[in-house]
């Protein structure tokens, strides 16, 4: 899949943006605060209608109480669909989402075009807290898997009435009696979280070793570490899941929440029994998460339309070998957007942004 035009309307500092999008290598270049990363922005908005940055109550454009985004997208048959989303701020938020002018409820609609985002930030990835690792397996997941995003917003809305329930019971407002209920649905929702999960870190371990070696040059045996329940198949994970409960019952109502399920996992990347993160460099650090969004790119491709890849000032934070790495590997596969400071010497669309009025300007194409 690939984007042939992007129409924007007062998202972040962007009045009004129509560009069309002639390369599978698009460059994106000028000064910090022109609005380089609020163009990805958008992109991955149309595709999972949420951002990726901390601040994204900001999406709108000062002044304005209203979002429009459309984009065309190109399958790979050869067939042309548009991807729209409005956005009105009132009370609250409301949105609306069409498919080749259709309306579609959010669920219907996000995913249609998968995307992959790298920024500098996905480096500290595995140094971060585990809530930022479960998002990154929820933002993978749910663009391949619609039902993974439906069990996951009820795992979710289960989960909260559980905790507060647990809560009334500590303060002597409720009973026990009404906790075997959300268990159930946790244990029914939040099994098939953990299966989705486990398929995509087997997915991940079959080949990251190789991919690390051949990022890194450096031969070494990595493995993607998953912490969750123990199983092999579903009716064991749901098993001990269960029995989880059972041991932690007394726990959870003294806490007042729940202790145990797909919101307490996390992943690790390991090597010989070590955990990576505390002993890997600067530029190790880079190979791992390079190799991840590699084998990210790869899953969402099983199967399907290939995902477009979105670089946010990520070849300034790679070295000469892995900046020459990745470009080797995206040439002909991935059509991929590239911000940067600098003009970069490479073939492909080069668009420029202006420091005043965000403005595309096309230049020629690069040889």
């Amino acid at each position: 899949m690939k984007i042939t035009n992007i129409q924007i309307k007062n998202f972040r500092n962007y009045p009004d943006l129509d560009l069309n999008v002639t390369s599978d290598m698009v460059v994106l270049s000028g000064p910090n605060a022109v609005g380089k990363t609020n163009l990805l922005e958008a992109v991955y908005f149309a595709s999972l209608f949420k951002s990726f940055r901390d601040d994204a109550e900001f999406i709108f454009m000062k002044g304005s109480n209203t979002i429009e985004l459309q984009l065309t997208v190109e399958r790979e048959d050869g067939e042309l669909h548009t991807v729209e989303a409005y956005l009105e701020k009132r009370d609250k938020i409301y949105a609306n989402f069409k498919i080749d002018g259709v309306k579609k409820k959010r669920k219907e609609a996000q995913g249609f075009l998968n995307v992959v985002i790298f920024e500098p930030t996905d480096v500290d990835i595995f140094t971060k807290a585990p809530e930022s690792r479960r998002k990154y397996l929820n933002m993978v997941l749910s663009q391949k898997n619609l039902s993974y995003l439906d069990n996951l917003a009820a795992y979710k809305r289960a989960l909260s009435q559980k905790n507060r329930l647990l809560q009334d019971i500590r303060a002597g407002k409720a009973e026990q009696d009404g906790l075997a209920a959300w268990n159930e649905q946790l244990v029914d929702l939040g099994t098939e979280i953990i299966m989705e999960r486990k398929r995509f870190i087997n997915f991940l371990n079959q080949n990251i070793s190789e991919v690390y070696t051949a990022i890194s040059k450096f031969h070494r045996t990595v493995e993607v570490i998953y912490e969750t329940l123990e199983g092999d198949d579903t009716a064991q994970v749901r098993q001990n899941f269960e029995r989880a409960l059972a041991r932690l019952a007394e726990r959870e109502t003294a806490s007042g929440v729940s202790l145990v399920g797909p919101h307490r996992d996390d992943f690790n990347l390991q090597s010989e029994g070590l955990y990576l993160a505390p002993f890997s460099s600067r530029g190790e650090q880079r190979s791992q998460i390079l190799a991840l969004k590699i084998l990210e790119l790869e899953y969402l491709t099983r199967g399907g339309d290939k995902p477009v890849l979105l670089l946010d000032d990520v070849l300034s934070e790679l070295d000469e070998t892995r900046r020459t790495f990745l470009l080797k590997y995206l040439q002909g596969k991935f059509q991929t957007f590239i911000t940067t400071t600098h003009p970069l010497e490479m073939a492909g669309q080069h668009v420029s942004l202006s420091p005043s009025i965000p403005n595309a300007v096309e230049e020629e194409e690069a040889g």
